[in-house]
């Protein structure tokens, strides 16, 4: 089994990259990829940095490169769109969209999927292990595009449209790729704003949210450890 786990950015992943045990570095089309091994898993760690063009060619990369079986997406950059989702809080996906695209060309179109379902197996294990680590979480929709939400009017045709737990720039687009292919996935989230033209990200928020998401991560990877495949 290989699991890929890839993040737009260095300092949102490298908690989880430091507590691996990491063979080797690869960098194939501008992407870094880091072969590792944490206990019997076999694990390959990607930054693709931000927005849907770049996650979703890192992504196949993954897939085509190095045969991942399971894909594992995180990431602290994320804007509330339900009042009882707060800062910090943990998004666990069940769905996700594409709200910069319409439905109808989705729905007409190659994959003709408007909404890409996460993996049953990856989001029970992420919500068994959020328990676990006693870290407060939803579970639901994700919405991408690739635009930062900060403006009220986007903000309010994406909630009417879509119905999403959070907005942000890549999961969509690596939901996209993993389906196409066949692999499982899930994508989390820690909350870092409410998407608002008051949105001030600073070195706290990251450091907190990033804390979130790396304890969920490597807990999903204790428990799959311990699994037989």
């Amino acid at each position: 089994m290989k699991i890929g786990i890839i993040s737009a950015l260095a300092l949102e992943i490298e908690g989880v990259k430091s507590s691996l045990s990491v063979k080797s570095e690869i960098n194939l089309a501008g992407f870094k990829f880091f072969e590792a091994q944490y206990d019997k898993l076999d694990i390959v760690v990607a930054i693709c940095d931000v927005g849907k063009v770049n996650s979703a060619s890192c992504t196949q990369i993954l897939i085509s490169h190095f045969g991942i079986d399971y894909i594992i997406n995180l990431g602290i950059i994320a804007g509330s769109m339900k009042k009882d989702v707060l800062l910090y809080d943990l998004i666990i996906s069940k769905e996700l969209v594409h709200y910069d695209v319409r439905k109808s060309q989705m729905i007409g179109r190659f994959p003709y999927q408007d909404t890409f379902k996460a993996s049953d197996f990856l989001r029970n294990l992420a919500i068994k292990s959020a328990n676990l680590i006693e870290k407060k979480y939803h579970v639901g929709r994700i919405a991408t595009g690739e635009s930062f939400v900060t403006d009220s009017k986007t903000k309010e045709r994406i909630i009417k449209e879509f119905g999403p737990h959070c907005v942000e720039m890549e999961g969509a687009a690596i939901a996209h790729v993993a389906f196409i292919n066949r692999v499982d996935f899930i994508v989390i989230r820690s909350i870092s704003d409410n998407a608002s033209a008051s949105t001030s990200l600073n070195d706290r928020i990251i450091e907190t949210a990033s804390k979130n998401t790396t304890a969920l991560t490597l807990e999903m990877l204790k428990e799959l450890n311990l699994l037989e495949f």
